[in-house]
């Protein structure tokens, strides 16, 4: 009967009808059926069902998770760590993560593993979220791969290694933007692998490219550099400026001091624009800038 919901629910075979799949999956639930509870409650919780409400969905979610239902004990504690119904648990959030995980539910065990690392509703415990990320990253899930390999580059809940973190780190890399981050960090600082700034650049602009700010900011810091091995003024401006696009205040101001080194009537303007701008959101270096050269915010 839950099945036959189902189709109903997605229009696979019979016409779309959600009323019919509520009602179906009411009767389903009501003579004991896990998965007519599942269904059940994901209807309310999306706000598909007329008969029920986000508090119904939690109920129904316990009756299932009561009767073995892995996939409602994964939801309990989703719901109960984002307070998507009433306010945030995290100690009720990790009981059903863990209930989750101990049926094999990876992605549960990943999730209480955050909440182990942060000590959130649960005794902090790095070695055993630890355990946990290795199992989810096992399974493919990158930011597990990238969680575990920051506890073996800082060496919490494991042995210090930042080859291992390397590793761990390019394995998320392949679609995570943190990763990449981390890695271009590795080969500036020469953790784990040798130094290499170019390499630097290619990690951080590949971060920035999948959508990092932060990569933005670093390489518009590591680009104007001076004295740095990579110096590259006009990159770095751009940089900068697409970081400003995401409404970054230093980086406004950085484009100001970046500017200010700069002659021409058109770059000095370009030098009081985004100083003013950085100094009308709170940077004060920004606002000394503007008093060095006879201006005010």
């Amino acid at each position: 009967m839950a099945r036959l919901g189902r189709c109903y629910e997605l229009g696979s075979g019979v016409t779309r009808d959600h009323e019919k799949a509520e009602d179906l999956y009411i009767k389903s639930a009501e003579l004991g059926c896990a998965e007519g509870m599942d269904r059940l409650a994901e209807m309310y919780l999306r706000g598909r069902g007329k008969k029920g409400t986000k508090e119904d969905a939690v109920k129904w979610y316990l009756k299932a998770a009561e009767l073995g239902s892995v996939h409602a004990m994964f939801w309990l504690g989703t719901l109960a760590e984002n307070g998507l119904v009433s306010d945030p648990d995290f100690a009720e959030a990790a009981k059903w993560y863990q209930a989750a995980a101990d049926h094999g539910h990876y992605v549960a065990g990943f999730h209480l593993g955050l909440l182990l690392e942060e000590g959130k509703g649960v005794a902090q415990d790095f070695g055993k979220a630890a355990e946990l990320y290795r199992k989810a990253a096992d399974e493919g899930v990158a930011d597990a791969a990238f969680r575990l390999g920051a506890l073996y580059e800082k060496g919490n809940g494991v042995p210090k290694d930042p080859a291992e973190a390397m590793k761990l780190y390019r394995k998320s890399a392949e679609s995570d933007s943190k990763a990449m981050l981390s890695i271009g960090e590795m080969y500036l600082s020469g953790t784990g692998v040798p130094a290499d700034p170019k390499e630097a650049v290619n990690w951080f602009s590949m971060a920035a490219d999948n959508g990092s700010w932060e990569a933005e900011i670093r390489l518009g810091d590591l680009l104007s550099d001076e004295n740095g091995p990579v110096y590259d003024k006009e990159k770095a401006m751009e940089w900068y400026r697409k970081a400003t696009e995401h409404g970054d205040v230093y980086a406004q101001y950085r484009l100001g001091c970046l500017y200010e080194t700069e002659t021409g009537l058109e770059r000095q303007m370009e030098c009081l624009k985004w100083y003013s701008m950085a100094a009308r959101n709170g940077n004060e270096d920004a606002k000394k800038h503007l008093m060095a050269i006879g201006f005010s915010a």
